[in-house]
């Protein structure tokens, strides 16, 4: 079987056709997509390879994964507005284990603490030696930083009963909730910001946005459980079972959830001057200083954004604006105090001056990012209401929605995935690049500004790359109505199977939690369906 290998891939396909005969290829596959009334790609490509079409989680090592036939995994329904096709892993239950969680021990009986630790040395002796040397178990420690409850020392450690309980058949996963027993004010804080902070980084973020929910659970898992820890576990900054403040000044803790493409806070506070005074200075540093001023000779995320260690990041950012795709000029008179408040802070360092030019030089770079953002949506919508746009919305897999609208038009779904390489492309623009061009600025991430990610640059480069494609897209139009060709979206834009999976195939009339959207302790996306009904 093995030695197809050795032959290139057009004599294989030949070799098909001697074999299998024309017909099989010719009825199995119909503009590129396997069609339910002939063989399946994946028989197709059993005659080719001489390997049998199987199950892909049977363990089987299949060519280049071509027989194989997708399996989808064990889920556990999802929650809120969309929670009739919305599905999750079970790993969820870790990152929203208020929902969640299920005890799975096999071990019986009701312990004490002096039990746990004892059993846990020999199981999870890292979790042990964590927790005797933080605030929880270590009498000394609680001495030394004055821990007091009704203004009264408290030495009683705190105990793997008092955040799991004591039955081994009853074990909990605590969640901020129970940290408020004991913390209060930081809760407090953790829970007093508005849209876009850690407050609602999952309820709102997760469950109600387009790029998790419309998506198979599978790929945007690392979504759920970043977002779910943000907004459900104080152990997101600040590890188990240590719990070090120090852990959670650094800029690194920050670093697990603010990086990538879409919004790369590290890296363009990594390659500022900042970032750089971080990386000398990081060593000698006592991380065990609170965030109050003169504390620190280097600004962190945490001594910017959590100010003498106010749990509320928000309360000290700029003003809110969906990861910078929405314009906003900071500077203008209407949000003097908070610049003001911005210059009073970088006045730990700088003279008012120069932080006010740095600030006035973000306005400029950020409103001179969206001409060329608007210069491209012009193209783009341009092209869709010409009707050149291939394929057009309904040649596509419906939306998550579950209908077919523009990506870019109110009621349509953003999105980089089963839709037209324009709007990727002006997607791309948007969030990528145009969000980042904000994100240098704000970081006085010199570099990134111009040259790096997200930069002036970049944007340069994919306003061509927009208007090539529309150029293609017209060329094209133009020569098909000459010669009289009536143009059809090919069905592998609608169909296929990674396609087929899609919740825009699975949601209905009437699926919608609506009175999800009634809640008042939710400030929902400007996006969501707000209990609209939506049919195909």
């Amino acid at each position: 079987m093995f030695e197809i290998f050795k032959k290139p891939l057009s004599r294989i396909v030949g070799a098909t056709f001697a074999f299998a005969g024309v017909t099989l290829l010719t009825c199995a596959m119909e503009n590129g997509v396997a069609m339910a009334e002939g063989p399946t790609f994946q028989d197709v490509a059993s005659q080719v390879f001489g390997q049998p079409v199987g199950p892909d989680n049977d363990g089987t090592l299949y060519i280049f994964g071509l027989t194989a036939k997708y399996t989808e995994p064990e889920y556990v329904d999802g929650r809120g507005p969309y929670k009739s096709f919305l599905k999750m892993l079970p790993s969820i239950r870790w990152y929203d284990p208020e929902h969640y969680w299920t005890n799975g021990s096999q071990t019986e009986g009701v312990f004490k603490n002096e039990e746990c630790v004892l059993c846990h040395t020999v199981q999870t002796p890292t979790i042990v030696n964590d927790w005797k040397q933080s605030s929880h178990g270590s009498k000394d420690m609680r001495r030394g930083i004055g821990i007091k409850k009704d203004g009264k020392p408290v030495e009683d450690l705190v105990g793997c009963a008092d955040c799991h309980g004591n039955d081994h058949q009853k074990l909990e996963m605590p969640t901020y909730k129970l940290c408020n027993d004991c913390h209060p004010k930081e809760t407090a804080e953790h829970r007093a910001g508005g849209l876009g902070s850690h407050t609602h980084a999952y309820t709102v973020n997760v469950l109600e946005f387009s790029w998790h929910v419309g998506k198979p659970a599978e790929e945007v898992t690392g979504c759920a459980h970043c977002h779910a820890i943000a907004e459900n576990r104080c152990s997101g900054c600040h590890t188990r079972h240590k719990f070090d403040p120090a852990e959670a000044r650094k800029p690194t803790a920050c670093r697990v959830c603010h990086m990538g493409i879409d919004h790369d806070e590290w890296a363009m506070y990594n390659t500022s001057i900042h970032g750089a005074l971080y990386e000398a200075e990081s060593a000698r540093m006592d991380w065990g200083k609170k965030l109050k001023k003169g504390n620190y000779r280097v600004p962190t995320c945490a001594y910017c954004h959590m100010q003498n260690g106010d749990h509320n990041p928000q309360q000290f950012g700029t003003i809110y604006s969906d990861m910078g795709m929405f314009q906003v000029d900071r500077g203008a008179p209407k949000h003097k105090a908070k610049r003001d408040s911005w210059i009073k802070l970088c006045q730990d360092c700088h003279s008012p001056r120069f932080a006010a030019d740095k600030l006035k030089e973000m306005d400029a770079g950020v409103n001179l990012s969206f001409t060329k953002w608007r210069e491209a949506a012009a193209v783009i919508v341009g092209c869709y209401l010409d009707g050149v746009v291939d394929p057009m919305p309904e040649g596509s897999a419906p939306d998550w929605y579950g209908h077919y609208t523009f990506s870019l038009l109110p009621g349509g779904d953003p999105r980089f995935y089963a839709t037209s390489n324009l709007e990727r492309l002006g997607l791309e623009m948007i969030c990528y690049l145009t969000g980042n061009v904000y994100k240098a600025y704000a970081h006085m991430s010199m570099y990134n500004q111009t040259y790096g990610n997200g930069s002036a640059f970049e944007q340069d480069r994919k306003l061509v790359e927009i208007k090539t494609e529309a150029a293609k897209l017209r060329r094209f139009a133009a020569i098909e109505k000459k010669i009289g060709l009536e143009h059809k979206s090919a069905d592998f834009w609608k169909h296929g199977e990674y396609l087929d999976l899609l919740p825009g195939w699975k949601r209905k009339p009437g699926d919608v939690d609506v009175e999800w959207f009634k809640r008042t302790d939710i400030p929902h996306r400007a996006n969501a369906d707000a209990g609209v009904e939506i049919h195909h």
